[in-house]
Parts: C-alpha cells; structure tokens; sequence
C-alpha cells in the first residue's frame, strides 16, 4: 500500500481507538482502558514507521478517479483508465526531460522516458485508481534531477492549475511549457469530455478535482498562450537563494531589475564549481516567457538557464535599486 495511504488508514483507526480508550476511562473499566492504551501505542508506532517510509519511498502516487467511468468501487472504464494513466505519464516524462536537458521542442521524441517512467503497482478504492510507483528503471537520483521531485511538481501543477486562486494558477503558469501545456491541455480534456473527477494522494499532498475544477483547469490552459524567447544580460546579482531557486539581476544598463527562477541546471553548475554569485556582476543566460490567458494582459516570467562571470563597466555604481520588475 502507498505510505500515505496506509498512514491515512492508521490516523484513523488511531482516532477510533482513543475515542474507545476515553469512553472506557469514563465507564471505570480498567480491562478495556488497558487494551485501547495497548492498541494506541501500538497504532502510534505504526504511524510513526508509515512516516519514515514515506520519506525513503520512492516515487509514487495514488490517483482516485469517480463520475461516469467509475462504478462505485467495483471498477472504472478501461478506456478511460488506460488513457487518464497514459496521459499523466506524459506529464511526467515531459517535465523530467525538461529538466534535465532543458526546454523541450513542441513536437518529436522525449529524451529519457525510460528514466521517468511508472508502474500501476495496485488499484485502490474508495471511488477507483490506481496506484503508480517508480520503475526499477527509473532514475530515482541523478546529479540533476530526481524522479520524486518531478511527480511532486507534477502533482502541485494540476492542483495550482484548477485552483479558484487565480495567483496560484498564474504562479503555475510561470513553469509550464508549450509541450507541458499540450500534455496539461489533453489530460484535462479527457477528465472533462468523459465527466470524471480526480483526487491525487502524494507525499503530504492530498487534494480533489471536481467537476468545476477539471473544467476551469480544461479553459485555463487551453485558453493559454505562451511565448520563449533567450536573452542574454549583463548585471550585477543582487539577490540568489539555493533553496527557493530565484535570483534578482540589475542589468548593467539601468533597466529594471528582473527577478525569477533559476533552473536546476544552473544550481547543480554552480555548487560543482564551488561559486556564488550573489553580489557579483555576471552574464546572465535567460529565457524569457510570455504568458497570454484569455481575455487578460501578458505576463513576463524569465528563467536563468546559464550564467558566467562578467566584469563591471567602468561607470558601475552599486546605487540603491530605483525599478523592479517583479515576476509572480
């Protein structure tokens, strides 16, 4: 069973066994307390293994699908469930390719499927899905990317991009590419056109997609325009955090400060070379994203996708910052 799962079913069984335990206090029974006293310890232990397991488990999630082709618990349409499980593997596989070599063309073979690809290990139940786990081909580390990573960015895409939070969706919106778009815009597509709903269980993600959700997802990203292009600049570094990926880049000609994502290329370039770049000038390789949702002004976003060290104009002054530009 998927560790949260099986944690979930503990939480509980511990939460029925403490109400069994208070009301054999309250009933002055000394055998039955002892035995609820037993039981929780014992259920306590257990979810404290569940929790270590989760965290060396490799990856994996459980999708529950329910609407029109699911009936009850009993089974789901296998069309639709051999589709919806397809699909979701493209997500995957299209985000961990990107990652790991860099934006990926709109059209043409995915580098490294073999690396990111799932296994149905289990069905479950409750509505009707599926568990996926990590192949034993699977990458479950390399030096840049980790498998379990990728389903975890997967999973919080689809949440973010069916939130009624239109800033969470907007946020999403930064990370996704035309090919993560065309795989986000089919998956939801399927969900809609067969009347499904979805609830994925990953890591300490637990969350569900109605009706409304699939079809405002659906409209989002089909709605969605989105726009590359590689810049380079030149500036002084004023701000860089390893742990949440952003940087903050004056340029050297005055204009306003870009903010945004650095890859996860550039973060493991730059540990191997034993560098900081923070408060340094440099050159900075970028690409920047247009995003164009229906009916709503264009939004900026920029990634670091390269970075190496420059020299400061000779009229360099480091003076306070007068503009910013600020990516969501």
């Amino acid at each position: 069973m998927l560790p949260q799962l099986e944690r979930q079913y503990l939480s509980a069984k511990l939460a029925g066994a403490r109400e069994l335990l208070a009301l054999a206090s309250t009933d002055d029974d000394p055998i039955g307390q002892f035995q609820y006293e037993q039981l929780v310890r014992e259920l306590e232990t257990e979810i404290s293994a569940s929790q270590q397991a989760m965290s060396t488990a490799p990856a994996a999630l459980a999708m529950f699908f329910g609407g029109r082709p699911v009936m009850g618990s009993q089974g789901i349409d296998a069309a639709f469930g051999s589709k919806a499980v397809e699909k979701f593997q493209a997500l995957i596989s299209q985000r961990f390719a990107a990652e790991s070599f860099g934006p990926l063309s709109s059209k043409g073979p995915v580098p490294s499927k073999q690396q990111s690809a799932m296994m149905v290990t289990d069905v479950v139940r409750g509505s009707f899905g599926f568990v996926l786990q990590a192949a034993d081909t699977a990458a479950e580390a390399t030096e840049i990317v980790d498998l379990k990573s990728i389903v975890d960015k997967v999973a919080d895409t689809i949440s973010r991009v069916s939130a009624q939070d239109e800033a969470l969706f907007e946020s999403a919106a930064e990370e996704i590419d035309e090919r993560q778009k065309s795989a986000l815009t089919e998956f939801f597509k399927l969900l809609d056109d067969s009347g499904a709903t979805l609830r994925i269980v990953e890591g300490e993600r637990d969350f569900e997609l109605k009706q409304d959700a699939v079809q405002r997802a659906r409209s989002r990203v089909e709605g969605m325009s989105i726009r590359d292009h590689a810049i380079e600049v030149t500036g002084f570094i004023i701000g860089w955090t390893d742990y949440s990926a952003r940087f903050e880049l004056q340029p050297h000609d005055g204009s306003a400060v870009i903010q945004g994502l650095i890859s996860s290329n550039v973060i493991e370039q730059v540990k191997a070379e034993g560098l900081a770049y923070y408060h340094t000038h440099a050159k900075a390789k970028l690409k920047k994203r247009e995003v164009t949702a229906r009916g709503r002004q264009a939004k900026m976003s920029y990634t670091l996708v390269g970075v190496e060290s420059a020299t400061a104009p000779e009229n360099w002054e480091s003076a306070p910052v007068q503009s910013r530009l600020t990516v969501a």
